[in-house]
Order: C-alpha cells, then structure tokens, then sequence
C-alpha cells in the first residue's frame, strides 16, 4: 500500500473518531444542562450559596471552621462577582459545565492508556454516569474535584511517558494542588500515584525509577509548600474530627458504593443476586485489565489504582472513623467508567462487546432519570429525600404580606429559606431553649457570622410581628424529641404540605379562648 492508500484509510478514521467526541461532548452537554435549575437546592448547596456572599478573607476564615477546604468557594465568589448574579444557572451551570470538561479529560485519559474504541467507550459511559450527572448539578464542589484529579492523572501519564518534560509535573503540582485546596480526599488520588510509581518501580513491573526521580520529590515538595497556609487549618479541623451523620460502615457499604455510582441509589431492593453482581463484575473488570495490561508502563493499572484504591482506604479506615460517603469518592467515581471501558475493549467478540455496552448504558440511563425525578438516596443516605422547597418558598413569596415573619426550624432550611426569600421578609431561626444560647458559628453555623442576634428566636411565645401573623416552616418527619411545640397562642390560618417540609401560617392571639384553645379571643 502506498502512502496516499494509506492517507486515505487513516483519515476518515480518525474523522469518525473525532464525531464520536463531539457527539460524546454533545450528550454530556445536554444530560447535566437538562433540567439544571429544577430541583429545590438542598443543604448543603444552602451552605455554598450563603457562604459564597462573603468576601474572600472571610470565606478563607469561615471555610477553616467546616470541614471542606476552600477553593470551591472562592472560584465560586469569583464568579458571582463576574456575573453579578447567584441565580442557579449560573452557580450550578458552573458545576455543570466543569462536568463536561471532566468527561473530556476522561476520554483522554482512556485514549492515552488504551485504545480509541476504549476512549470513545470511556467517555460515552462517564457521560451518562448518575453520580457525575448528579453532582454536575449541584452547588458543591465535587465536578471540580473529578476534573482536577483525572487532569492531574493525566499530566501524571505524560510525564511518565516522557520523563523529560519538567513542563508535565508543574501542570501535575498545580492541578494536585488545586485538588488539596477544593477536597481533601484528593490526597487519595497522590496516594494512589504514589503506589503506581512504587509499583512501576518493582523488577516485573520493568524496575522504573520514577519513584526515585528527584524532580518528582521536588514536585511533592512545591505541592507541600504551597499547601503550608491551609495546613494550620488541617490541624484544628483534625482535633474535632469526625463527622456524626456519616454511619459506620458495614458488609454492604463497597457494593452500595459501588450501585450509587451507578444509579444514584444503593441497589438493597433489588434481587441478592443482581445486588452482588455489580461489584462482582466490577471486581472482575479490574482484575481483568491488571492481569492483561500490555501497555507502556503498566498505565492501564494505574487506572484500576485510581478506580479501587480510594474505595478501599476509605472504607478501612471507617471502621475508626465513619468517612464513607460516596460523594467524597468522586475521583474513584470518575475512574470506574474508564477502567470498564479498558476491560470491554479487550473483549474479542464484537457482539459482546456491544451487548455490554448496551446493559450499561440502560442502567445509566435509567440513573439519570433517578437524578431528573429526585428518587435517590444521594443527599440523604437513609432514605429518598423528596425536597420542595423552591414550590414552599414561591407560594409564601406569594401569599405573604410586609411585615410578616417567617421562622425556619433549622439552619439547614435557613440558607434555603434566605435564597428563596424573594419579597425580602424577615427570616429568623429557632433555636431550642435548651441550647441556652445561639449556636456557635462554627461546622455547618459557619455562614450565620453576620447575622445579629436578632436573627435567632428561642422563645416562639414571645414573638410578634406587625401584621399579627408568623409563617412556620419545618420538616414532616422529624426525629422523636426534635419535634417543636408551637405557641397556644399561634392560631393556625393555612398549613400547605410539599415533599419533606411543611408550611404554616399562624395568627398570633392576643389570648387564647378558654373554651376552644383554637380560637383567639
């Protein structure tokens, strides 16, 4: 074959892959844009809009007193001010579109370590993944972790392929870095690298000496160094450490993990067989693409690293301390689709392959339409939280006159509350007597620094508001004990029930009858 034959066969290959991205870029695009602003935002997307109002030293300050480091919030500050707007298109369009790039960096990654059917494979999967779907709608900073690490990976790739390159570890150092400052489960990721360089460094493994290589200590060095501001923050965070809504893990946490990455749920109601098989096969692909792997370097096992080795880890060391929460293990999230890619791509028969490929995209799919309908168990990991609280909010924006008030039972409604507040009405937190005090402005309370005293109410009894009227908002269901008795005083005018929440709107009496204690006098 000649050189023109030749020209002519590779050229439109390598077109049909190139559509393939697009198409792949396209649908990652449209499944994380869809629907972006439907959902109510939840608590902790509260916390980062609330947060993100402050300036940046307060955000650094107030950010040290949480449990997450700060990074997310100051490129989000930055873009509200480039905006001028905290409108969700915006905020959770930024997650989302960091979403997109993820899958991009994903199907790169797969085309550096494999083949371009295991790229386009790749991408095609992460593209449709529940989780990644998930949290490219969310106010929080997960996308950018995903994006952050899988780059950082893949300057990694880079720099093993061409060792020479000083050019491929100062990308690594500032996206490892970045990925510090926005989580700090990344540090799992450089562990994993770590690992994969040590194992790169063993005599069947070729006895590389990457691991050896001074600029790669130089690199961790820069990386520790420009890490040292936040480092003080790590040590105070670490002395009250632990995080007392995560449960101890137990025989049913890996491939619970494991179903939520797929369809945002964790897989108990369906059949023991079908339940076990998922992490079975899974297991199966990485062990697979370890036994078989024929590329340079062994870069297809740093996948399965980066895939199984954060998992693992974190479920050890919850057995000392609950930390395993499938949102934190994004990265490993991220990886799973490329690693199953890699394993289908050694797969001989084509119409095996496309079967499989096809079973996957359906559960997938069928995730997705878990994440567009809010059945999942993501927010809430023991059970499905139905949130409506945009709906609550817009009718009290609606039926609410000036000069009523409306108490919210908690601060996780708090920051709702505030970003729906529309007509601008006063909104003051209960807080129980018994607390004795307002909360500490710390943890979640962290936002609630400028808010004066008058915000806090610890006696409903005593409340009143120039229209005699309060709004009342809480939760359906609460736990035994945390139920709030309200006033005898408080009258109830109209009570509207929406998913989780309730709202109520209360007269307040000047006295109570004595013969009906429903009625005000």
């Amino acid at each position: 074959m000649n050189d023109s034959e030749s020209t002519a066969v590779t050229v439109p290959r390598s077109r049909v892959v190139g559509t393939w991205i697009v198409a792949i870029i396209g649908l990652s695009m449209g499944v994380r844009f869809y629907l972006l602003t439907h959902a109510s935002i939840w608590s902790d997307e509260g916390f980062s809009l609330e947060l993100i109002t402050y300036p940046l030293a307060d955000i650094w300050t107030l950010t040290g007193r949480d449990v997450h480091p700060p990074l997310f919030y100051i490129l989000l500050h930055g873009l509200v001010a480039l905006t001028g707007s905290e409108a969700l298109i915006w905020t959770r369009g930024f997650s989302a579109l960091v979403g997109v790039v993820n899958v991009g960096l994903g199907i790169w990654l797969a085309r550096m370590v494999s083949t371009p059917r295991a790229a386009i494979t790749a991408g095609l999967l992460l593209a449709l993944l529940p989780i990644a779907v998930r949290y490219s709608q969310d106010v929080r900073m997960y996308a950018l972790m995903g994006a952050e690490l899988t780059g950082a990976t893949i300057a990694l790739v880079y720099w093993v392929l061409r060792p020479q390159k000083i050019s491929y570890l100062v990308v690594y150092a500032l996206l490892m870095l970045s990925g510090l400052y926005t989580h700090y489960f990344s540090i799992f990721c450089v562990l994993s690298h770590w690992v994969y360089l040590l194992l790169i460094r063993l005599p069947s493994y070729g006895g590389h000496r990457y691991i050896g290589n001074p600029r790669w200590w130089l690199t961790n060095l820069m990386i520790a160094l420009l890490y040292l501001p936040w480092l003080s923050v790590v040590f105070k965070q670490l002395e009250t450490f632990g995080v007392g809504w995560i449960q101890p893990v137990s025989s049913y946490s890996l491939p619970s993990a494991l179903w939520r990455f797929l369809t945002v749920n964790d897989g108990r109601g369906s059949n023991v067989f079908v339940y076990w098989l998922v992490p079975i096969l899974y297991l199966l692909a990485g062990s697979v693409v370890w036994w078989q792997d024929g590329s340079r370097y062994a870069v297809q096992t740093l996948i399965v690293i980066c895939g199984f080795l954060t998992v693992f880890v974190v479920f050890l060391f919850s057995f000392y301390i609950p930390v395993f929460v499938e949102r934190y293990l994004f990265f490993s999230a991220v990886m799973m689709p490329l690693l199953v890619a890699i394993a289908l791509d050694k797969l001989s028969r084509k119409w095996v392959f496309a079967m499989a490929l096809c079973v996957l995209s359906v559960v997938e799919a069928s995730g997705i339409s878990h994440v567009y309908s809010q059945q999942h168990t993501m927010n809430n990991p023991y059970r499905v939280t139905d949130d409506r609280l945009a709906e609550l909010m817009a009718y009290f924006n609606v039926k609410s006159v000036s000069g009523d008030v409306l108490v919210v039972s908690d601060a996780y409604l708090f920051y709702a509350g505030h970003f729906y507040n529309d007509k601008q009405r006063k909104l003051l937190l209960y807080f129980s007597p018994l607390q004795g005090r307002r909360p500490i402005i710390s943890g979640f309370f962290a936002p609630m620094m400028k808010y004066g005293n008058d915000t806090y109410v610890a006696s409903l009894d005593r409340l009143e508001t120039a229209t005699g009227r309060v709004w009342w908002l809480d939760y359906v269901y609460k736990k035994p004990g945390d139920e709030v008795d309200l006033p005898r005083r408080w009258h109830l005018i109209e009570q509207t029930l929406m998913g989780d929440n309730v709202l109520g709107v209360y007269e307040i009496c000047g006295r109570v009858s004595a013969d009906n204690p429903a009625k005000c006098e």
